[in-house]
């Protein structure tokens, strides 16, 4: 430090203004605003992944359970009930239709009873009789 011939620093040599540690402050904390508007935005594609892998494996159960059933024990028609995934309602449609004598098509849907509510889901299989 190189100090003036009266014993104090020099004007260059006594640190930051005022106005640099503010600028500083102003900086850091848009910094830490955006990685908070970040850290949110991630938590909401993690809750939506999450509901997501929660439908996909409930319509797979029932479709393997379908599966399981004999072709002849199988029902044509629709049938309708409700599953509440984190507190969201859901109308899970399970749909056997023929597509030939010998061919069943099996469909299981999952959506949200208010649309926009949450995300959806849908698969489809297939049971055939024995030749």
């Amino acid at each position: 430090m190189s100090l003036s011939p009266w014993g104090t620093p020099s004007p260059d040599t006594r640190g930051f203004t005022l106005i640099e540690v503010i600028a500083a402050l102003v900086i850091f904390s848009l910094g830490v605003l955006m990685v908070l508007n970040l850290t949110q935005a991630l938590a909401r594609q993690m809750r939506y992944a999450a509901t997501t892998s929660e439908l996909v494996v409930h319509a797979q159960e029932r479709v393997d359970s379908l599966e399981s059933l004999d072709f002849d024990s199988l029902t044509l028609g629709t049938l309708y009930d409700t599953l509440t995934l984190d507190g969201v309602p859901y109308l899970r449609t399970q749909t056997v239709s023929s597509v030939t004598g010998l061919l069943y098509q099996l469909q299981v849907d999952l959506a949200p009873i208010t649309s926009g509510e949450g995300p959806s889901y849908s698969t489809t299989s297939y049971s055939a009789a024995v030749w």
